[in-house]
């Protein structure tokens, strides 16, 4: 199998669903299946479990997952160790283990800053101080603040404060609170993305360990949910990060999830002797981003 059939497999793994993951892939979904059939033919064994038109990871699937997203993070780090450096100003290379820093922060900070080229790359959060350590990147984000390891000293520098909100209808009774609990959220109706996002494994462990029945309405994605939000009365689970650069009040409040569980702080990682280049971004991410530790809904 070929690694572009791998991150096929990784995206359709994170959707379980084959219509989201063709449209995320630009493929088509017979063709998406045929990748699936023929990965599972030459691995002789099932990855998913069938239930109608649904698909859902089983064990071996999500064994085969791991695994896939630890080999593609070694592809990229080996290709980015021996690419050709750009010939007008050095790129920044930027890898990340937390969701959307691909698909708002960095983005943004390209934007922002037209003449720094950037490279990023997805990587396991634990392999962040080997390929720092390596000079493999020059900057990580994620929620790992790395510590001195060897002879070379690694720094982390918390620059946002992400935590989970819920966006409530202020036709909702619960739009009059400040903060809610997993408690306060039971039996209420629930849209939640398709594709795993922060927070998602927190939440759903939670809920089980105390008994919380979340009615989960229906599975989509973000686009669909912002299309919906102004007619009809759901609750949905977003970000503060998220809510940073892709949320729409349309009517609703939100309020976070009073949990410590639900609070990650997010660091920018990197070595003293790249210092210089890192502050290209945590300067930026000072400006452009509201510091959410002391968010007020009111």
């Amino acid at each position: 199998m070929t690694f572009q059939q791998l991150r096929q497999f990784c995206i359709l793994a994170e959707y379980e669903n084959l219509t989201l993951a063709s449209k995320a892939l630009f493929v088509t979904q017979p063709a998406l299946s045929m990748v699936l059939k023929n990965i599972e033919a030459e691995l002789g064994i099932a990855l998913f479990d069938r239930k109608g038109r649904n698909i859902f990871l089983n064990q071996n699937g999500k064994d085969f997952y791991n695994y896939s997203k630890r080999t593609l993070a070694d592809y990229d780090a080996l290709l980015e160790k021996f690419r050709t450096p750009h010939e007008e100003g050095e790129a920044l290379r930027f890898c990340y283990s937390s969701a959307y820093i691909p698909d708002y922060v960095l983005p943004a900070f390209s934007v922002d800053n037209p003449k720094i080229p950037i490279t990023i790359n997805e990587v396991e959060e634990k392999m962040i101080p080997h390929f720092l350590l390596n000079e493999i990147y020059d900057i990580a984000i994620s929620s790992l603040q790395c510590e001195e390891q060897k002879t070379e000293k690694l720094v982390s520098t918390c620059f946002f404060r992400n935590r989970l909100l819920v966006s409530v209808p202020y036709s909702n009774p619960l739009s009059s609170r400040k903060t809610l609990n997993m408690e306060d959220m039971a039996g209420q109706k629930f849209f939640r993305l398709s594709k795993h996002g922060e927070f998602s494994n927190e939440v759903d462990a939670l809920a089980k360990s105390k008994g919380v029945y979340v009615d989960v309405a229906q599975r989509v994605n973000y686009e669909i949910i912002k299309k919906l939000q102004r007619d009809y009365d759901f609750l949905y689970f977003i970000t503060s990060l998220q809510a940073q650069f892709d949320y729409i009040p349309m009517n609703r409040k939100l309020i976070p999830v009073e949990e410590n569980l639900f609070v990650k702080d997010m660091f920018v990682s990197y070595l003293t002797k790249n210092s210089d280049k890192a502050m290209q971004f945590i300067k930026w991410a000072q400006q452009k981003l509201i510091d959410f530790s002391e968010f007020d809904p009111t």
